[in-house]
């Protein structure tokens, strides 16, 4: 199993440091793939309760589209961490808005 160490700003990412393999209950591992480079991809972990948001649900939708339904192994989203702090911000600003 992979180690989770990327921790990104919004609040529905958590870090977990590198000797750490567990993933923490309630939360999904993700793996960003930048769009231009498949080789560079940046690891973090969202809360399931934030993937029914819209914004997240677009960012599935794209996984699916490029990379299908039959993945193996952990979910990878052609998304660099800069959109993708973008998109969980967008969706923490939609549940303050309720």
């Amino acid at each position: 199993m992979a180690s989770w160490t990327k921790k990104a700003s919004p609040s529905c990412v958590s870090s977990v440091t590198r000797d750490d393999k567990r993933i923490p209950k309630g939360y999904l591992p993700i793996v960003l793939v930048r769009d231009d480079q498949g080789d560079e991809e940046t690891r973090v972990l969202v809360r399931v309760k934030d993937l029914k948001e819209p914004c997240m649900a677009a960012l599935l939708e794209l996984a699916e589209e490029q990379f299908g339904y039959g993945q193996q192994g952990v979910l990878r989203v052609p998304c660099d961490v800069q959109r993708f702090e973008h998109v969980v911000n967008m969706a923490r600003k939609s549940k303050a808005a309720r």
